[in-house]
This record gives C-alpha cells, sequence and structure tokens, in this order.
C-alpha cells in the first residue's frame, strides 16, 4: 500500500493515463517554501500597503491642491506684508514667515493623518466626551490663567515654552463633541432605545430636550466661560459654528422652535437675576470688562461731528486704525502699487500681519488681487459644501457642515471688519494671517472636511435617491 502512493518520477509515456497531483493550497504556507522563495509583495506589506493606495485613490485631489495654492498664496501675502513690523522687533524681516512655515508643515502632516483616518473613527464615544471634556477645560483655564489682556481679552494660555490660542482649539472640539452626540441620539433612535412619550406633549419635551436643549446647553456652557474672559468675536463664532451644527443634524422643526424658546426664557430669568443679586461694585467691574467692546461699537457708529466733539470721549485718534485700513483698501486701485509696496504696513496700521492683512494686501494688489483672494475662498466654500451635500449620515454632514462654517464665518467676519461692513472684531483671516495655534487648528478643520470627502458620502446617484426619499416623506418627523 506504502508504494502505490508514491509519486513516480517517470514521465507518462505518450498515451498513458496521467495522474494529476493535487493543487497546493496558496495559503499555506511552510517554512520551506519560505527558504526557497521569498514572500509576495502583498504578504510584506498587507493590509497596510491596500488601505494607503485605497486611501490615496479615494482622496478629494481638486480640494488638496486647493488648500496648497491657498497655503502658498497666503505665505507670499504674510511676507510681504510682515517685513516692516518683524524687521522692527526682531530684526529680520522673515521672522513672521518662518515661523509660519514651520506652523504651516505641522497644520499639514496632521490634515493629512486624519484625513486618511476613516471619518466613524471620530464618531467613538470617548472621542466626543474626551473632546467636549478639553474645550470646556480649556475655557476655564483661559479664564483663570489666560494672558494677553492688553489685546482686550485673555485669549492665550503658556504651557510651558509654548503659547496656546485656546480658543481655536475649542471651535474644532466643540464641533466634533457636538456631532458626536447627535450621532449617538441617531443610532439610539434606530435602535429603539430612546423611547417616546405616551402623549404628544411628553413626545415633544422628549424630543426637545434630548434633540435640542441638552446638546446646545452644554455648548452654551463652553460659550459663555468664553465670553467671560471675555473674548466677544470667539463667542459668536462658537455660536454661529453650533448653530450650523444644530441645523444640519436632523433636529425636528417643532424641536428647534420649542427649544429656542425655552432657553430665551430661561436665560432671560437667569441673566435678571444674577444681575439683580451682584453687587454694584461686581456689576460695575464686570462692565469694565467689556470696556474695549463698547469702544468699538462706538467708533464703529461714530461720525464726523463725534469726532470733532471732546465730550463724546472719541477722537480721531481712537479711529486711526480702522480708518488707515480702510484707506489703504482704496489707495491700491485697480492693480495696486505692487508687492511689497504697502506705505501702510510701516506702522500706520497695528497688528498688519494679523486682524487688517486683507486691507495691505488689497493696497499692493488692487481690486483685482482682493477679487482674485475672494474668488479662492468662494471656490474652496463651494467644494466643502458639495461635500457637506454628499454626506453619508448625521455625523459626517455635521462634522463637515460644523468646519466649514468654522473656516468661512472667519472669513466673512475679517473681511467685513476692513470693508468696515461691521465693528472690529479681532479675527484674523484663514490659512493667510500669522497665528500657529489658528492655522494647526484650521488646518485639522480641513483635514476632516477632507475625511468626510473620502470616507463619508454618498456616491451622486445614491445622494439624490436619498433626498428623493425623504421628500416623498414630509413630516416624517415630529
Amino acid at each position: 500500500m506504502a508504494e502505490k502512493k508514491r509519486k513516480s518520477i517517470i514521465p507518462d509515456m505518450p498515451g498513458s493515463e496521467k495522474v494529476h497531483a493535487p493543487e497546493p493550497k496558496h495559503d499555506q504556507v511552510t517554512d520551506i517554501d519560505k527558504l526557497i522563495e521569498p514572500p509576495s509583495k502583498n504578504v510584506m506589506e498587507g493590509i497596510n500597503a491596500a488601505s494607503i493606495e485605497k486611501a490615496v485613490k479615494s482622496s478629494n485631489i481638486p480640494m488638496i491642491i486647493m488648500i496648497f495654492v491657498m497655503l502658498v498664496f497666503g505665505l507670499i501675502i504674510l511676507y510681504s506684508v510682515s517685513g516692516p513690523d518683524a524687521y522692527g522687533q526682531f530684526q529680520d524681516s522673515s521672522w513672521f514667515l518662518t515661523r509660519q512655515i514651520r506652523f504651516t508643515v505641522a497644520g499639514i502632516v496632521m490634515m493629512f493623518i486624519i484625513a486618511f483616518i476613516p471619518i466613524d473613527f471620530f464618531r467613538q464615544k470617548w472621542i466626543c466626551i474626551s473632546a467636549y471634556v478639553l474645550s470646556l477645560g480649556l475655557a476655564f483655564m483661559t479664564l483663570a490663567l489666560g494672558v494677553g489682556r492688553e489685546h482686550g481679552a485673555s485669549r492665550w494660555i503658556n504651557i510651558g515654552p509654548i503659547q496656546l490660542q485656546s480658543s481655536e482649539i475649542i471651535k474644532v472640539a466643540l464641533i466634533v463633541a457636538f456631532a458626536g452626540y447627535r450621532s449617538l441620539i441617531a443610532r439610539l433612535r434606530s435602535e429603539g432605545k430612546i423611547k417616546p412619550g405616551k402623549t404628544r406633549r411628553a413626545r415633544l419635551i422628549i424630543n426637545t430636550a434630548v434633540e435640542f436643549i441638552i446638546p446646545v446647553v452644554f455648548c452654551i456652557l463652553v460659550d459663555v466661560i468664553i465670553l467671560l474672559q471675555p473674548h466677544l468675536s470667539c463667542f459668536i463664532i462658537v455660536a454661529a459654528v453650533v448653530f450650523m451644527c444644530a441645523l444640519v443634524s436632523e433636529i425636528s422643526l417643532k424641536s428647534w422652535l420649542t427649544g429656542l424658546g425655552v432657553l430665551a426664557v430661561l436665560g432671560g430669568i437667569l441673566g435678571a437675576l444674577v444681575f439683580a443679586v451682584m453687587p454694584a461694585a461686581k456689576r460695575e467691574s464686570f462692565m469694565k470688562n467689556y470696556a474695549h467692546v463698547f469702544k468699538r461699537i462706538a467708533i464703529f457708529t461714530a461720525d464726523e461731528e463725534e469726532l470733532d466733539n471732546e465730550e463724546e470721549g472719541l477722537t480721531r485718534d481712537d479711529t486711526r486704525q480702522v480708518d488707515n485700513a480702510h484707506n489703504a483698501l482704496g489707495s491700491g486701485g485697480m492693480w495696486g502699487v505692487g508687492l511689497g509696496n504697502s506705505r501702510s504696513k510701516y506702522n500706520y496700521v497695528s497688528e498688519a500681519q494679523n486682524d487688517y492683512i486683507f486691507s495691505i494686501y488689497v493696497e499692493e494688489t488692487g481690486f483685482v488681487g482682493g477679487v482674485l483672494l475672494i474668488l479662492m475662498y468662494m471656490v474652496m466654500f463651494v467644494m466643502c459644501v458639495i461635500v457637506c451635500w454628499r454626506a453619508k449620515d448625521v455625523f459626517s454632514r455635521t462634522i463637515a457642515t460644523g468646519c466649514t462654517a468654522l473656516i468661512f464665518v472667519e472669513v466673512l467676519m475679517n473681511i467685513s471688519v476692513e470693508l468696515q461692513v461691521i465693528p472690529a472684531t479681532g479675527v484674523t483671516l484663514p490659512f493667510v494671517s500669522y497665528g500657529g495655534t489658528a492655522q494647526v487648528t484650521l488646518l485639522i478643520a480641513y483635514g476632516l472636511i477632507l475625511s468626510v470627502s473620502r470616507s463619508g458620502t454618498l456616491s451622486l446617484e445614491r445622494k439624490k435617491r436619498q433626498a428623493a426619499q425623504r421628500l416623498m416623506k414630509p413630516g416624517a418627523r415630529t
């Protein structure tokens, strides 16, 4: 019997019956096989190579190209605008540029890391809770230990040799926390773990509390702490971003209206009680913290007669910075005075590399340059809105919408200030103004949008079908 199982080494003669050996299984590799033949490329690289290749193929290349164009454009503008101030302070005309390049590189690395992580990874409960705790903790730390009162508010915290503008981190962290909460509620509803009330009124109360009041109150808590720093511009931005997140996170209209009414009444009563109980000296000290806010509003609304009347408390020196920034916008004409040739950046406008960089840029490049930069922002905005529209679920849509709102609310506020549409706010121009924390966190926000674009969107055909199905069921949710 043993001899019958042996394989013959003599080839079969023509016409003889062939005996085929069983095919070896490819998934069974012996030690001898490893010595004879090295493992294939797939075996060596495993899932990593396949996942990386898939991630690259699914990346939104136009959006990546757009952010690189914007960053390079911003660095050129920053170098042109910040040279005199950098040389005056540090005897190095490229001081702001070199530091901004470091921040930009760090931000790009983090952007790509986040972009190649599936967006579903960030919906984990521990990430969302950690994001909220981080935002709340940073808000309290800045209120208690913040520096920067010379600018009217405590906006920075020192961690060893590093100085962080905590508000920039808070904005992104709150978006992740809010999106995670709304995603959790949507999942619990689909699993039937949130029991609707037996009566119509009970259902309305439960829906309003769970969908609207709880997440918005948690965000308001952080926003009020920011207001107490006081940091009014960040307060407005956070409020606008949370509003946009709530708008797209599938909260029913009844919950919206009921929740807004409840919060308005409770907020009014609570505010009145606090001011009534607060001692007069404490109330006066509290109002002094917002003196810079009232002064900016007064400067914005002042006319020529008020500036000429000393009894009004305003002088032309108070409005010098705003007036010079506005004059710089007009002095560029159609084509500008040329890159590097601005006159206003020589201490006529303070913080030229931050708040008023758009005015100096328009002075150097003219109306054409200003329109070109605005068009670049508009193209980027359209790309981001497309990602928001194609998002596959509540979490992806809320993340993409919140990050998009964060970037472009700041763009609108900065340009509106320099066009004298709104009072001065101290908001920088995204991807253009100097600022390390802002540059890194905005690139992280953009990375989250890229992550949604890569792993959190539906195809155009499926999205159209999904939208059609929603239109066929109006009023399904109450």
